[in-house]
C-alpha cells in the first residue's frame, strides 16, 4: 500500500519532468533551426552579389565570344584566312581563361551550357575555316561565318544565355 501511495505521489512529478524535458528539447531544436536559418540568410547576403556578378560576367563572355561580336572586335586587316581563324580562336580562349573561375558560382547545368556554347562557336569558326582556302583574305572567312550564322536555326550561345538569365532571375 505504501508503494502505491509513493507511486501515485511520484507520478505527477515524473509527468512534469517528462513534459519539461520534451519542452526543452523542442525549444533547443527550435533555436538550432532559427540559428541555421539566420546563418543561411547571412551567407546569402554575402554570396548573392558575388553570384550575380558571376552571371553578369558569364553573360558578357557569351556576348564577347558570339561570332558577330568576335568579327567586329577582331578586324581582318591583312591576315589570311588561316591567320584570322587563329586570331578568332585565340580570342575565344583568352576570354574563356579570363572567366573560368566563375564556374564555382553557377549550377553545373548552366556551366555545361556555357562550355557547350564556347565549343559551338569554336567549332563553327573551324568548320568555316576548313571551307575557305587557307591563303585567302580573312574577309572570306568572315563572310563564311556570317553566312553560316544566318543559316543556323539557333544562335550558338542562345541556350547558355537563356540558362544564365533564368538562373540569375531565380536568385533574386
Amino acid at each position: 500500500m505504501e508503494i502505491q501511495i509513493l507511486l501515485l505521489a511520484l507520478l505527477p512529478s515524473v509527468l512534469v519532468l517528462l513534459a519539461g524535458l520534451l519542452s526543452y528539447r523542442y525549444l533547443a531544436d527550435s533555436l538550432l533551426r532559427r540559428d541555421a536559418l539566420q546563418q543561411s540568410i547571412e551567407t546569402r547576403k554575402l554570396t548573392l552579389p558575388i553570384r550575380l556578378q558571376a552571371y553578369e560576367r558569364l553573360t558578357l563572355l557569351m556576348e564577347r565570344i558570339s561570332p558577330e561580336s568576335l568579327l567586329l572586335r577582331c578586324m581582318t586587316g591583312e591576315l589570311t584566312t588561316k591567320q584570322y581563324e587563329g586570331v578568332l580562336i585565340a580570342n575565344i580562349r583568352e576570354e574563356w581563361e579570363h572567366n573560368l573561375s566563375q564556374q564555382i558560382y553557377v549550377s553545373h547545368e548552366v556551366w555545361q551550357l556555357v562550355c557547350q556554347a564556347k565549343g559551338n562557336v569554336s567549332k563553327m569558326i573551324t568548320m568555316c575555316g576548313d571551307k575557305v582556302h587557307p591563303q585567302s583574305p580573312a574577309i572570306e572567312l568572315s563572310n563564311m561565318i556570317l553566312a553560316m550564322l544566318l543559316e543556323m536555326s539557333s544562335h550558338p550561345t542562345a541556350a547558355a544565355l537563356s540558362a544564365l538569365r533564368g538562373e540569375a532571375s531565380r536568385l533574386m
